[in-house]
């Protein structure tokens, strides 16, 4: 790791970049609180990030992802809400192993054509990873909106191999903010799987 680079890029954010660094923590952290508010926070994150990805990093992928976060945002906060029981949070829910086999497959296979494309004409950095990553984290979001307890174990995956290519792309500021968002993933997987158990056996509690 270069230690001057890192400083370098800590010292040259503005305050707009760190909105979206601090934002982007506080989104994911409300989110393993179970917390709407937190579509809120992950909108003003991902507007900066997509301006980053795009602008430094060239991970083309990444900055539509971006944008879909900041629509899918809005969705999120109406289904939390309105999926309330009362005084009730949303309630966790599971879905079949086969659903997400299909749709990591659907990702895998839809990829190649999609990663050709940003390679060729929008100079994308890194192609098929980061396509496969942008598809698979749509996913995720979906499953995520649903309440559905797997869909931390998807972003650990996800966080981590975005540590990968931010890193590769020397983008240290930001390695630093997927490792982080990769911990809190782990919080959260162990958060709402505790919250599902107490919904299944509400004797426990």
């Amino acid at each position: 790791m270069n230690l001057s680079l890192l400083y370098e890029q800590v010292t040259q954010q503005d305050a707009f970049e760190w909105a979206g660094l601090i934002t982007g923590i506080i989104y994911v952290v409300l989110a393993t609180y179970e917390k709407p508010s937190c579509w809120i926070f992950g909108i003003i994150s991902s507007a900066c990030i997509a301006w980053k990805s795009f602008t430094d990093y060239k991970l083309m992928a990444d900055v539509i992802l971006q944008v879909f976060y900041i629509v899918i945002g809005i969705i999120g906060i109406l289904q939390w809400l309105r999926g309330r029981k009362g005084s009730q949070e949303k309630p966790i829910i599971k879905t079949p192993a086969w659903q997400h086999i299909t749709a990591i497959t659907g990702c895998m296979l839809i990829s190649w054509p999609l990663s050709y494309l940003l390679v060729t004409y929008a100079d994308a950095r890194y192609g098929y990873p980061d396509t496969l990553l942008t598809l698979l984290s749509v996913w995720a979001t979906v499953l995520l909106i649903r309440k559905e307890l797997h869909n931390w174990v998807y972003w650990m995956v996800i966080d981590a191999v975005y540590l990968f290519l931010y890193w590769r792309s020397e983008g240290y500021l930001f390695a630093l903010l997927f490792l982080i968002y990769a911990i809190i993933s782990v919080w959260g997987w162990l958060q709402w799987k505790g919250h599902y158990q107490r919904q299944i056996n509400p004797v426990g509690d």
